[in-house]
């Protein structure tokens, strides 16, 4: 019994840590995409296509319509001609009828498949509107990545920070215990460590926060973000933009240029076939008062010689916003551009400081050492000793925060192309 409790229990343990796990970047962005409701959306807009499309197909399919009419005349046909011998009874003047009228088309100059065609672009437009917002999700799970690997490094660096704080504080308590450090120096070096203490609770709990957030739009339990080094963007100045947002503006202007085709065969003539089967009083014998059946069939024309420019004018619309739509693309190309020269300037600006960070630290890590050397033989107080370990930390700080930065900013330029 007790091996069997045992064994349910690592099970859960497993199954627990399975669960909750260290994520790439890639790995964050693909289930945030995954996880997103709107994801959903697209296979609803494929259904509602299907539907739709079936709908528009079944206009070649034969129409059937039942209609019932009862009528009452105030006057009838009569002949004025009297004959001998000859009684021609006078119709009705209530009249009934009920009728079966059954059409099918033959040409409608086009018009069912620009329909079709219109469905299927206006879906592909709401699908790319999705793949929008879509992007816009692996845009703040970078950037929600970066602030919890920006946290991270904080607390690396604040606990080197304490533990430097930590052997002097020792020392000097040492010093205390035999009289040859005054008090008042190992309680500032407590007080310094206390301040340490409550930067690297600070740091996280945004680092908590952070992956909370991430939980949240992956959907997934993460324990930790890992650091990966990214790809170096290659920069050039004239880069080619795949952003899902022209994909939408394209498809909006095919959409227009479909609806202005379709507006086209409304003058174009409509050509259909019909059989109308009846009963009822009078028949199509106009003379006989009894109920009777009857058929018509034969062949329908319809077309359009004059709807006062209203087609000409919808047409007019259409194009207006086709130049509206392309003037948007144009808007949004050429502010993509100048992003991509923030970036890229961006970028520029971090490899040069980047470069002088390792030396930076390098000096300030021998003032601090110096400096601690210079505080256990009483040459400087304590002050100072804080202030170079300071100088120091904030180096460290700024070293992994550009190395963020410049990760950071090579990822969001070649989110900006949309690659």
């Amino acid at each position: 019994m007790k091996n069997i409790l045992w064994i349910c229990l690592l099970c859960s343990v497993s199954a627990v840590a399975q669960d909750a796990a260290v994520l790439t970047l890639e790995e964050c962005q693909q289930l945030a995409r995954q996880h997103y409701p709107l994801l959903k959306q697209q296979q609803v807009l494929d259904n509602i296509l299907q539907i739709q499309v079936r709908n528009i197909n079944n206009a070649w399919l034969p129409q059937a319509t039942l209609n019932g009419q009862a009528s009452y005349q105030s006057d009838v046909v009569q002949i004025p001609i009297k004959l001998p011998d000859v009684n021609i009874e006078s119709p009705a003047k209530d009249q009934y009828r009920a009728t079966i009228d059954v059409t099918q088309q033959l040409y409608d100059g086009g018009a069912t498949r620009r329909q079709r065609d219109l469905q299927v672009l206006q879906q592909q437009s709401a699908r790319q509107q999705v793949e929008v917002d879509l992007y816009k999700i692996r845009q703040q799970v970078t950037q929600t990545y970066f602030n919890a690997l920006l946290a991270k490094e904080y607390i690396s660096v604040s606990r080197l920070a304490q533990q430097d704080l930590q052997q002097r504080l020792e020392k000097l308590q040492a010093g205390v215990k035999f009289g040859s450090v005054l008090p008042s120096a190992a309680d500032m070096i407590q007080a310094e460590l206390l301040k340490a203490q409550q930067q690297e609770i600070s740091a996280a709990a945004s680092s908590k926060a952070y992956l909370e957030i991430l939980q949240l739009l992956t959907g997934s339990r993460i324990t930790d973000v890992a650091t990966r080094t990214p790809a170096v963007a290659e920069l050039t100045s004239t880069d080619t933009l795949s952003r899902p947002e022209l994909q939408l503006f394209r498809l909006q202007r095919n959409t227009l240029l479909q609806q202005s085709a379709l507006t086209g065969t409304r003058t174009l003539p409509r050509i259909s076939a019909f059989v109308q089967g009846g009963y009822g009083r009078p028949g199509l014998n106009m003379l006989s008062n009894s109920f009777d059946s009857y058929y018509i069939a034969g062949v329908r024309l319809s077309w359009t010689l004059w709807n006062w420019q209203a087609r000409r004018n919808e047409q007019r619309v259409l194009v207006l916003q086709e130049k509206n739509v392309a003037a948007q693309a144009d808007a949004f190309t050429l502010n993509t551009q100048v992003q991509l020269a923030q970036q890229r300037a961006e970028i520029s600006q971090l490899q040069q400081t980047i470069g002088k960070d390792a030396s930076i630290i390098k000096l300030r890590a021998a003032v601090k050492d110096a400096s601690a050397s210079q505080l256990d033989n009483g040459v400087i107080t304590v002050h100072e000793y804080v202030q170079d370990l300071n100088a120091e930390t904030q180096a460290r700080i700024s070293e992994r925060t550009h190395t963020l930065q410049l990760a950071l900013a090579q990822i969001n330029y070649q989110l900006i192309r949309g690659y």
